[in-house]
């Protein structure tokens, strides 16, 4: 072993030294860090330094040690797959793992030993056994894949979402080999790439592989391991080949050997973080820590440490059979000393841009090789453009580092992320803020996948309905029915009294979804008329809300709005100052924003994103936009608590560019409020944000010009109407996280203007989420973990005020140590405001609360939530309260839904947390808050109340609903040049078998999806869409599915001619027009009359008849079409 020394390494440089090594040694390199997120930071400079080198990441487990919680199964995957790779490897690598992957024992390379599936063109398969190896590897059979771990089956057709892949795989067989493998978006289900099937491996989602042999090898083990073992939960639970959470904290005894890394490792060097003894021992104490916890609560069936984790002489002893090279902060007597320098920025973020120093710069440094490095690919352009128009240097674009050789030339550009500039040999690194003093307004694009909220319309059985006819019914089932001796697919409806209505599935557009709830709900008769009234009564308030829309939009549209000029440089600026990078619906937003300011009127948006994507970054801009043309602007906030943090957050981003901003609410002293006042109707003050108490008849402003509701759906129709009487000629920005059916957002189309904000921020993680009765050790360690471990902040919701003093008796007790605060709506300003203020600052680390936090509150140190007694909150709740925490860059959130175990769950509440847990991908809040929409509506989007009206007829019907009048409005102010909105549904009747066969897709649940997607086509390109989405999920269409996409084409083209219904009958076709009158009259007519055509005939109530006697052998289908077509 040698021991060496190397200095002049500060904390974020370690990459340096990694490639000079890798180029100057023979030896692989094993670099050990702090944590996941600094080895993925060196990861990604190094694979820029390194280019098609091997570059390996070994992650360490999610979980907290000793949680009965499994760790991610992403990251179980991934690591099976790196010590895979380093069993098999004969290359130079470099692999980079963190401490607590370093001292954490693993399984021996036993665990690939027929456990890794070969997918290879050349193989023949068992298709049954290839599912129940899936199965066995800790694969959920699932019936649509959205997630990794996930795979479904649908004939020939395998679906699989591997960890090490950003999208899922569809792998199609034919017999027993594999015909084709291609890349699919889980959100739209549709394949987009063939890959190459000669280089997939399959592996476990697992570290423990579940298996009968497993079972009985543990229980031999663990009856060793503890006496008593008759008592302990798992052992008797593990009789199947379920997996039981937290199972992972056994692993041991689950496989024949346990080791460490070090023995998958071969000719390696090493590379020690800074302070690396300190980070073992801190981090072997932390886990005696939780151990001890478990052991002092009485919970006795736990390995100790020593049979999970290496301590920290274990670790040393190892090392002294490896070269070991010790980074150090600063310079060092005995070893080598990198000469490395941080660069001075050559600009101000306060100054203008001085042209002419950074070129004497360059020059000065002609001899070295100077690189400009910038975030992401969207910038390349703009700064060779500035460097070649403003500087006479022409910067060549560097893909990486070993391309430098190829050029004589000494200025460069590359994409390669650094937070400081280098000086270093003979190069230097400078990133866009030392060149330009800030860094330049970015977006990545997001790879992941958009979620766009088509439809609300998902059902299962039971679910409640709305037939357009009939009204309320449930849905039972899908069942087939014999029609002229032919099958057909039906939706059994049923009505008040247990009446029944059989809808052939191609009629499925005249039920919508009213509500997944059964209960609480009086179905309609099917002969009542009770159902034609109501629907009576909501069409005559819709035709109130239409006209008042189209008419509110018209005033505005002829008002005059005051100009707010766009500067581009010092827009860049400001927009510099924003710390994250933006997406690109973000930049898309802002685009949009800028061009209403640019209009004559004041224009009406509403922003739609998730939680926690980005929308305050939108006002801040609109802010900043309206202060440098001396508009003021107004922010309208549901809580006190929101408006403080905005106050907060903008005073930091806009106070450097002298904008004066402050906040109005009951935390504010009536002297404060009365100067604030004052300075609004002078203008002193460029924006004021506050809660209700802006809607104050008191209020006076200079010049204001921008209108901005954050939280929009939290406020009632006279506040939103009482701001825009403040300032009739404002623009209004509306920001939301309710999402709203795309038949609407379509139909609003120039009554209100839409952004959707919908991919997530770069890097963001998804909340891991956790449920579970309330566990004392559960909840002790996840504070621990949160405060001392990672050093942030715990947020400890209770719906109850009255449950306070038990979660504060709870700390007292259990973690005395640990200092808290304690807030609630009954608390006096003062108080509030000073207990907030210490949490915010990191003075305090755990807030006690009730929901009070709930809204838009944004504490990126704040990353671990516990929800008490969690049951008791809403849906959207239980979100927003989750989105409190994770909204940091690369730093995962936790959040902990705790309920009270002694009292059961009703079917609601259970239904509730499950809906939570199953959706906590990111940007799932769209699914969530469609799952808590049924009987909610819109919120007030529109500017109106429609909640109970919406109640009456359904969200979905009662959209539909307005969309035909707002477009019809809209062509009575147009002259009828918009497009007429179909609003008819042809029904289609013919003696053939239609339906999707059982054998073709045997989900109920995705038949209804592809169902609901048939009959929703309106023309020929939507046809063709989806016939291609069927054949790539499900294969060649059965001759049932092709009869149904033939009755799309006859709907089609009923479309086109205005004809509601086509009947096949024994001797005759009859074809009934909407509303009885015929597109073309004149057609029909000639039609009727032709003696060439006397098959047709037209009767008194324009209903045309074709006569079918003595024809045979006819294909029923082609003949309709061929008849419609001569009528359009």
């Amino acid at each position: 072993m040698i021991n060496n020394n190397i200095g002049n390494i500060d904390d974020g440089l370690e990459f340096i030294y990694i490639n000079k090594h890798y180029y100057n040694n023979q030896k692989s390199i094993m670099y050990i860090g702090s944590n996941d997120k600094e080895i993925i930071d060196i990861e990604e400079k190094l694979k820029w330094f390194l280019p098609n080198k091997k570059i390996f990441i070994f992650k360490s487990w999610d979980n907290i040690p000793y949680d009965a919680v499994s760790p991610n199964i992403n990251i179980q995957s991934h690591r099976i797959r790196i010590l895979n790779k380093l069993t098999q490897n004969k290359d130079k690598i470099i692999l980079l793992i963190s401490t607590s992957s370093l001292i954490q024992k693993v399984p021996f390379n036993d665990i690939f030993e027929n456990n890794i599936i070969d997918i290879s063109k050349a193989k023949l398969y068992n298709f049954s056994d290839l599912i129940s190896k899936l199965i066995n590897l800790g694969y959920k059979r699932t019936s649509l894949v959205n997630e990794n771990g996930e795979f479904s089956v649908r004939g020939s057709i395998i679906d699989i979402f591997l960890a090490n892949y950003n999208s899922p795989l569809r792998i199609d067989f034919f017999d027993n080999k594999i015909e084709s493998i291609k890349l699919f978006d889980p959100v739209n289900q549709k394949s987009f790439k063939n890959i190459n099937y000669d280089n997939i491996k399959i592996f476990p989602t697992k570290e423990i592989i579940l298996s009968k042999e497993k079972i009985l090898d543990f229980k031999t083990k663990f009856r060793k391991y503890f006496n008593n073992y008759r008592a302990s939960e798992i052992y008797n639970n593990l009789n199947n080949l379920n997996n039981i959470s937290g199972i992972e904290n056994f692993l041991p005894l689950f496989h024949k050997k346990i080791v460490s890394i070090f023995d998958y490792l071969n000719e390696f060097d090493i590379i020690l973080k800074q302070d690396f003894n300190d980070l073992i021992s801190d981090k072997y104490e932390q886990i005696h820590e939780f151990y001890n916890a478990r052991i002092n609560n009485q919970e006795k069936f736990n390995l100790h440490p020593s049979e999970l984790y290496f301590s920290y002489d274990e670790i040393k002893k190892k090392l002294l059979n490896y070269n070991i090279y010790n980074l150090n902060k600063f310079s060092i007597k005995n070893g080598l000393n990198l000469n490395i320098k941080f660069q001075q920025k050559l600009s101000s973020f306060k100054k203008e841009l001085d042209n002419n120093f950074i070129k004497q710069y360059f020059n000065a440094n002609s001899s070295k090789k100077i690189i400009v490095c910038t975030k992401t690919d969207i910038n390349i352009n703009r700064i060779k453009k500035f460097f070649f128009d403003n500087l006479s240097i022409n910067l060549i674009e560097l893909d990486n580092f070993s391309k430098i050789v190829n050029f004589s030339q000494n200025y460069f550009i590359t994409i390669l992320s650094l937070e400081n500039s280098l000086i270093y040999e003979d190069y230097i690194f400078l990133n866009e803020k030392t060149i330009f003093g800030y860094n330049l307004t970015s977006f990545r694009k997001s790879n992941k996948n958009k979620y766009f909220l088509d439809s609300l319309s998902t059902f299962t059985k039971n679910s409640i309905l709305v037939h357009s006819d009939y009204g309320f019914c449930k849905f039972n089932n899908i069942v087939k029915l014999k029609i002229n001796e032919y099958l057909h697919e039906c939706i059994e409806l049923e009505f008040y009294d247990k009446q029944k209505l059989y809808l052939p599935i191609e009629n499925s557009n005249l039920i919508s979804k009213y509500s997944n709830d059964p209960t609480k709900i009086i179905l309609d008769k099917l002969s009542g008329t009770s159902w034609f009234k109501r629907k009576l009564k909501v069409k005559r308030k819709i035709l109130e809300i239409a006209d008042f829309l189209i008419k509110n939009a018209a005033k505005r549209f002829i008002s005059k709005s005051p100009k707010i000029i766009f500067n581009n440089i010092k827009y860049e600026k400001f927009s510099s100052t924003f710390p994250h990078i933006e997406t690109e619906d973000q930049m898309k937003t802002f685009s949009d924003i800028i061009d209403d300011f640019s209009k004559d009127y004041p224009t009406d948006r509403l922003v739609i994103g998730d939680v926690a994507y980005g929308k305050s970054e939108v006002i801040i801009r609109a802010i900043f936009l309206a202060a440098q043309s001396s508009v003021q602007s107004l922010v309208l906030v549901p809580t006190t608590l929101l408006a403080r943090q905005h106050y907060i957050n903008f005073l930091k981003r806009l106070s450097i560019f002298n904008i004066k901003i402050n906040h109005l609410s009951r935390l504010i002293s009536k002297n404060d409020k009365k100067n604030i006042l004052k300075d609004l109707e002078s203008g002193k003050i460029d924006c004021v944000i506050g809660t209700h108490i802006l809607l104050s008849d008191k209020l006076k402003f200079k010049n204001l010009g921008l209108i901005i509701i954050d939280e929009e759906q939290h406020f009632g129709v006279r506040a939103k109407e009482k701001l825009k009487k403040l300032s009739s000629n404002s623009h209004i920005i509306s920001l939301s996280a309710t999402p709203i059916p795309r038949t609407l957002q379509l139909s609003l189309s120039g009554v209100k203007e839409l952004s959707l904000i919908l991919t997530p921020p770069y890097n963001r993680l998804s909340i891991r989420t956790y449920i579970s009765p309330f566990d004392k050790t559960t909840i002790k360690e996840a504070i621990k973990r949160e405060i001392y471990g990672r050093k942030g902040g715990v947020f400890w919701v209770t719906p109850r005020k009255k449950d306070i003093p038990f979660l504060e008796n709870f700390i007292k007790e259990e973690l005395p140590e640990i200092k808290y605060n304690i807030a609630h709506g009954k608390l006096n300003s003062d108080q509030l405001e000073k207990k907030i203020a210490e949490f915010y600052n990191n003075e305090v680390p755990l807030l006690i609360s009730t929901n009070i936090i709930e809204s838009g509150l944004d504490l990126p140190n704040v990353n671990t939530i516990i929800i008490h007694r969690a049951n008791m909150f809403g849906l959207s709740q239980l979100h927003q309260l989750r989105g409190r925490v994770g909204r940091s860059s690369n730093i995962r959130g936790y959040a902990y839904l705790t309920y009270n175990k002694n009292i059961d769950l009703n079917d609601t509440s259970t239904k509730r947390l499950k809906i939570i847990n199953t959706f906590d991908q990111i940007g799932s809040g769209f699914n969530i808050a469609s799952s808590d929409m049924d009987l909610r509506g819109s919120g007030n989007l529109l500017g109106v109340d429609q909640s109970g009206f919406v109640k009456e007829v359904g969200l979905e019907l009662y959209n539909k609903l307005l969309e035909e009048e707002i477009y019809k409005l809209k062509n009575k102010i147009f002259d009828n040049k918009i497009s007429e909105q179909i609003s008819f549904e042809p029904k289609i009747k013919i003696p053939e078998s239609i339906f999707i066969p059982d054998t073709y897709i045997n989900d109920i649940d995705v038949k209804l999806q592809i169902y609901k997607k048939i009959v929703s086509i309106s023309n020929n390109n939507e046809k063709e869409d989806v016939l291609l989405e069927i054949r790539d999920r499900f294969g060649i269409l059965p001759i049932e599915v092709k009869n149904l996409f033939k009755v799309i084409e006859i709907k089609i083209l009923c479309y086109q001619a205005l004809i509601d219904k086509v009947e096949y009958g024994k001797n005759a076709i009859l074809i009934k027009f909407y509303k009885n009158k015929p597109k073309n009259f004149e057609k029909v007519m000639n039609l009727s009359l032709n003696n060439n055509s006397s098959n047709f005939k037209i009767r008194p109530d324009n209903m045309l008849i074709f006569s079918i006697n003595h024809m045979k052998k006819i294909d029923k289908f082609e003949l309709i079409k061929k008849i419609i077509s001569q009528l359009v």
